[in-house]
């Protein structure tokens, strides 16, 4: 009866470790493949090559910012085109501007809401930006007359599909306006 005990136990073993084995080595050169989906590879790969390709830039900016510089706060229309093969959702983006010229602290941009986008589908998204009082002091001196100052979007994040994308380079937001 122990003989029989034993070798129910080793069967089970066997059952429950073998595919588990047999999975991390198909996976041994790749381990992080066994929990993220190869969609969120090609997300996380085209968000971090700034969203470019043989199919155009993902962001176009549309018109001129709208700033409200009682609130200073501004907002930036954008078309968006969904170059993935499957249809997205984008949850958030935020990140810190920062002058081009300087590298001071300008503020911070958000989406304004979510958008879900379908396969190779455009949309109109709206950010959202905050300029610090310290940002409008800095461009009153050190752009003093300027109406744009070129402005880099930096510890960019976006949210697509519920995967969070930090990206590490420096992004140009077009043409920031500053003054009314």
């Amino acid at each position: 009866m122990d003989k029989v005990r034993l070798i129910l136990t080793v069967i089970s073993i066997v059952i429950v470790v073998v595919p588990i084995v047999g999975v991390v080595l198909m996976y041994q050169s790749n381990l992080l493949g066994l929990f993220i989906p190869p969609e969120a590879n090609e997300i996380i790969d085209t968000l971090s090559n700034s969203g470019g390709g043989s199919e155009g830039p993902m962001l176009e900016p549309v018109g001129e910012p709208q700033y409200d510089p009682a609130n200073r706060t501004f907002a930036q229309t954008l078309q968006f085109t969904n170059t993935f093969p499957f249809d997205i959702t984008l949850n958030s983006m935020s990140g810190d501007a920062q002058c081009a010229a300087h590298g001071f602290h300008l503020g911070t941009i958000t989406l304004d809401k979510p958008v879900s986008i379908d396969k190779g589908e455009t949309k109109t998204i709206t950010i959202l930006g905050t300029w610090t009082e310290d940002a409008i002091t800095h461009f009153q001196t050190a752009h003093a007359g300027e109406e744009m100052v070129d402005a880099n979007l930096v510890g960019f994040t976006v949210d697509v599909k519920g995967i969070q994308v930090q990206m590490d380079q420096r992004m140009e937001i077009p043409n920031p306006t500053i003054t009314g």
